[in-house]
Order: C-alpha cells, then structure tokens, then sequence
C-alpha cells in the first residue's frame, strides 16, 4: 500500500504530493466539470484534501448571540435560507465564527450535499481525515503572525488567479477567488474588497501579488513581481495539517468527522490505550497465576492421597484437600479465573467502541472499581450503557467532576 498522499484540486485537475517533493499533475477530463474528480488507482490513502474555494458557497454572517456556544449548523442553515435564499436541505457547512460587540460573527463554508455524498461514496475521499478549504488555509497563512492588525487586506496570487480576503478585528469579512488573468480581474478585486469593508487608501495589504496589482493598493507590504506558483504547487506548499493546526478549517467535522485512528489519535487516545493494555497485561498475569496455583493445588491433593494409600490402603479417601484450599480461598478457582476473563473481554469491547483515559482500576471482595476521565456526561453514560451490557451486571457511577472540557468519574460494579 502506498504512504498517504496530499491532494489539491481544481478545476483544472488533480495535483497530487507523497512523503517526497515531487508533484504529480492529473488534468481533469471532460466529463468532470464541478464533479469529484477520478483519482489515480496507486492512490490507497490520503492525509488531506483541499476543496477549491470556487466549489463551495462562502457567506459572512453576523449573529445577535452572547456568544457561540449555542451556535450549530441548523441555525446558521436557517440564517442563510432568510438572507441567501439556499435551500437548507442542501448543503453541508463549516464555519469560523467569534465573538464581536455586536454579537458573534465570521466566515461560514458549505458544499453541496451531493458533492458530500459523492466524498462518501469514494473509498479515498472517504477515507481521508482532513477535507480543507484551499482559499482558507492559504489566506490564513499570509495572516499568520499579523493577527492583531486592526484590519487588513491579503491576496495570494498563483499561476491561474488569486485569492483575496479581508480580515477585521479578528474576524475574516470575506473571501473570494477569481480564475483567469488578474489584470482583467483587479477592478472586480477591488470592488468585492470593498464590500467586505476595505479601504483602499489606509488599510495595509499583504501576501503575493504581481507588481502590477500592488499599484491598486497604496498600503501594499508585499509584492512578488515574478514566478508566481501554479495552484497546487501554492497549495501543496503549505505546512503538513493536522485538525490541532491553527486556523485549520476542516469539512470533516461532527457527525462526518474522520474515524481513523492512526496518525490523527486524539492527543488523549495514545495514554489511554496504553493503561488499558497494562490492565490487559496485569488481569493476564493474574489469570495466568491462578492457573498455576490450580496446577499446584492438583498436583499436591494427588501426593496427599497417595500418602493416604500408603498408610491405610484398605481405607477410601475421605479428605479432598483441594476442595478445602479452595473453599478457604473462597470459591472456585478456576470459575475465578473465568470471571477476571468477563471482566477483561466487557472492558476492552467498550474501551474499543468510546474510549477514556484510565486512571484507576481494581478488584476487591466488594467489587470492581474503575476511574478515568471523558470529554463529556453523554460520553460517561455510554461508557457506562455499554459496560452494563457486556458484563450483564448493573454498573453504577458513583462519582462524577466536571472540570472544564472534562469529566472525572468513579464506576463501581
């Protein structure tokens, strides 16, 4: 299997990047237009994909609300079936929005749903853990380190057109891309610039541009006057993503986020795991142990009862020794051993279906103890439903905390 790859698309094909620098260019065919392109068949995997700006539908939206945390997409669907007149039903969204004095606010993305049923029905757009925005990630990246300007304009400008924003007062007024030569675009530029609320005589501008462009703007820090980059060459340039990368905006997200477990393992996931295999490993050794001291307690009753022939031979055996040792351990050994197993089988099947991260787990007379942490209660309680159900026993939680983003909890069974 090949390693993952990185993929830009666009609408005049595919570029297509592996672990190394090289770059393969796949033109898009005929057929394609606005439809997902056909991958290459030793593409197995990809890390990332970017969507080209062009293919998603791209609103600033202002919102009454405190704040947003009460803010999802149905809401932000019906605000754009008031103001945009799309049909709700249609499309699939992502969203940067922030607090401002006037309420929250910001940029808000969305893809057709036939285009999202299309990603799904592809192994490899499937598959991948990281759907991007091109326009996005590559605005954003100019802004990098200039986040705490009062406004500014950013362009990026590559072999076939140029992106352009305007940021302000944290909070992205717009965006757009426009195909084609930019000088027969720089008056649209400029007037879709000042829509989102730029001026072009005092606010600064900065990213890559043509020399000729820059004489649009008189606050212009940045100029490339020469050897703009192809499209994928810009977008593949960019630093490798992951979904903690700062101004990540990624399509795959809620109900449609990746469920990979390799490289993108939550920063959490990996210690967790860990303490569940070293409480595998632990339950293991006590299996493993009480088997021996069966073993032990077998070989022992059999030379009681040959001293027992050896000194009344005409006598029958009336002592069981083993029974005895295991009435005095309290039951039966080897009925224990099967149960350290259930035990061990319901709690790496949950693990496996939600998992926490372990802090505590032991076995008393009184019963079995376990202690972690998860994101949320919905998350506890399906932990908890689903060891019940493993186990077929009733599972209590005895202790939650909330303490920000996370909840303690203490589960006895």
């Amino acid at each position: 299997m090949a390693d993952a790859v990185t993929i830009s698309w666009c609408p005049h094909g595919l570029g297509i990047q592996g672990d190394g620098d090289n770059i393969t260019f796949m033109p898009a065919s005929e057929q394609e237009n606005e439809s997902l392109p056909e991958l290459a068949d030793w593409i197995d995997t990809a890390h990332c994909i970017y969507i080209p700006l062009e293919q998603t539908l791209t609103r600033y939206i202002q919102l009454p609300l405190k704040s947003t945390k009460h803010l999802d997409a149905d809401m932000l669907l019906q605000e754009l079936s008031d103001n945009a007149g799309i049909e709700p039903d249609d499309w699939w969204l992502t969203w940067q929005i922030k607090a401002n004095q006037d309420g929250v606010a910001g940029l808000v993305f969305g893809i057709k749903k036939g285009l999202k049923y299309s990603l799904q029905n592809t192994p490899v757009w499937q598959h991948t853990p990281l759907l991007l925005i091109d326009g996005w990630q590559r605005l954003n990246a100019w802004l990098d380190g200039h986040e705490d300007k009062p406004s500014v304009a950013v362009v990026d400008m590559d072999e076939e057109g140029m992106f352009f924003g305007f940021y302000d007062a944290g909070i992205w007024k717009g965006m757009r891309r426009l195909n084609g030569d930019s000088e027969t675009h720089a008056q649209q530029m400029m007037w879709s610039l000042q829509s989102m609320g730029f001026d072009a005589e005092s606010t600064p501008v900065l990213g890559r541009f043509s020399a000729d462009i820059a004489t649009h703007f008189s606050q212009a820090t940045e100029a490339t006057t020469d050897n703009l980059p192809h499209r994928h060459i810009a977008n593949l340039s960019l630093a490798k993503p992951t979904n903690q990368t700062k101004h990540v905006l990624n399509l795959r997200h809620g109900k449609w986020a990746s469920k990979q477990t390799s490289a993108t393992l939550q920063a959490w996931y990996r210690p967790a795991l860990f303490a569940v295999v070293i409480v595998c490993l632990w339950l293991g050794s006590m299996i493993g142990s009480n088997m021996q001291y069966e073993a032990e307690l077998e070989a022992m009753q059999e030379d009681i009862t040959a001293a027992f022939h050896r000194g009344l031979p005409e006598q029958p055996v009336i002592i069981d020794a083993l029974a005895q040792l295991r009435q005095a351990a309290g039951g039966n050994t080897s009925s224990n051993h099967k149960n350290v197993s259930k035990q061990l089988y319901a709690l790496s099947q949950t693990f496996i279906n939600t998992p926490w991260e372990m802090q505590d787990f032991s076995i008393s007379k009184r019963g079995i103890n376990l202690a972690g942490k998860v994101k949320d209660l919905d998350t506890l309680n399906t932990i908890r439903t689903d060891l019940a159900k493993h186990l077929g026993a009733d599972v209590q939680i005895a202790d939650t905390d909330l303490k920000g983003d996370e909840v303690s909890f203490r589960m006895r069974w």
